[in-house]
């Protein structure tokens, strides 16, 4: 007994020297790189750097890494990133159902580690189980949503069906499935923009503003009808006129303007200043304000409605007020559409004027069509041309006869 004692004492004080050894000749000896981990004389490091190099070589060599990784995990089998090395390393074998045993044995160990999460998925692309993928990058992205571009490209790049991806890609109620529709908006086909956009409503999570960004590509698009039924649909609990004979939506400002889709929209522009006036209004309790500091000859047309119109004959209306308005150029409505065949103009206002009405009459003709109501003011050719004062608009309409 003391003779071993006296062996085993030598083999482990020699151990530490064999290690430095082995890292010492990994790169100019692989043999020895082999021969001493397969007996377990190396570190966990030098272990799985031997695994990594040997990994592509020849099938021999595939074999000892493959023998390391198993080495490795047998030392440390709570490592959830053992478990992905080996399953990574028994798919390139091409032993498929050992290898998606290692990736269920990570994912338990490691159910919010990204890494894991990631790399579980590439494992389900690589063997065509897209929905499997899916559910664990959505995992991976409620820890990371900072990833989500990455993780929207992986979505976007199987090509799959995209109410699928929506399914499985995201937890319920998930608000970044709203930021992967926009991602769709730019991306995506308007085929897979469509399916969804139904998705969406399906499971109660499109709301106004995606609404409106949905509508403007429907619009881009030329699908007037269905970008109306959308709109309808969605903002149009609002305004309960919308359609009913009128249009214009919005058109007595009794809801703040959403700035996106078929309302009213105005950019913040120098010079001038537009918000919602609960404190004068021509019908119900609101209008909108519009007020130029007199500082600028503005050109200004940027306050703006998009209407879809069918062929017919129309009537369009709107009241104004005004008070102290300067200047020879006063403030009218433009009506323009989107192949440049139409622009007419009411009369303008300037000075101080109560509610007034300001119409027009017009037929179109053809094809359904887009058209723009612009509340505009011309620059003036006055030498006193910086104008100042307010003007409020409210009971705007467009009816077809």
């Amino acid at each position: 007994m003391k003779a071993i004692a006296v062996v085993v004492g030598t083999v482990l004080a020699l151990f530490p020297n064999i290690r430095y050894l082995v890292g010492l000749r990994y790169s100019v000896d692989p043999v020895l790189e082999r021969s001493v981990c397969r007996n377990v004389a190396c570190s966990d490091e030098l272990l799985l750097a031997s695994a990594e190099r040997l990994a592509g070589g020849s099938r021999e060599d595939a074999a000892v890494a493959l023998e390391n990784l198993e080495e490795a995990l047998r030392r440390n089998v709570a490592s959830p990133y053992r478990w992905c090395d080996l399953g990574e390393a028994l798919l390139a074998a091409g032993r498929i159902e050992e290898a998606r045993y290692c990736f269920i044995r990570a994912v338990e160990l490691g159910p919010q580690i990204p890494p894991v999460l990631w790399r579980a998925a590439q494992f389900y692309i690589q063997v065509h189980e897209p929905n499997r993928s899916q559910e664990y990058m959505g995992k991976m992205l409620e820890l990371l949503p900072e990833y989500k571009e990455l993780v929207f490209d992986a979505y976007f790049s199987n090509r799959g069906d995209v109410s699928d991806t929506l399914e499985h890609g995201f937890s319920p109620q998930s608000p970044l499935a709203k930021d992967y529709f926009r991602y769709l908006l730019v991306h995506a086909t308007l085929e897979d923009v469509k399916k969804a956009w139904d998705w969406l409503k399906s499971h109660s999570i499109a709301d106004d503003p995606l609404a409106g960004e949905y509508v403007d590509l429907l619009i881009k698009k030329g699908e007037y009808l269905l970008a109306v039924d959308t709109w309808k649909r969605t903002a149009g609990h609002y305004d309960n006129a919308y359609l009913r004979p009128n249009l214009v939506f919005n058109g007595d400002f009794e809801s703040q303007p959403l700035q996106s889709g078929l309302d009213w929209r105005f950019p913040e522009t120098p010079g001038v200043g537009i918000k919602r006036d609960s404190t004068v209004a021509f019908s119900g309790s609101s209008s909108l304000q519009i007020e130029f500091d007199g500082e600028r000859n503005i050109d200004f047309r940027h306050l703006t409605h998009d209407v879809v119109a069918p062929p017919g004959h129309y009537h369009f209306r709107a009241l104004v007020r005004t008070s102290e308005l300067t200047t020879d150029q006063g403030i009218r409505f433009r009506l323009v559409d989107s192949s440049g065949r139409l622009n007419l103009e009411t009369t303008q206002l300037t000075g101080t004027h109560d509610w007034t009405p300001v119409d027009l009459d017009f037929t179109l003709a053809g094809p359904v069509r887009l058209l723009r109501i612009e509340v505009v003011r011309q620059p003036s050719a006055k030498f006193d041309n910086k104008i100042r004062g307010r003007a409020w608009v409210d009971s705007v309409s467009l009816v077809r006869l």
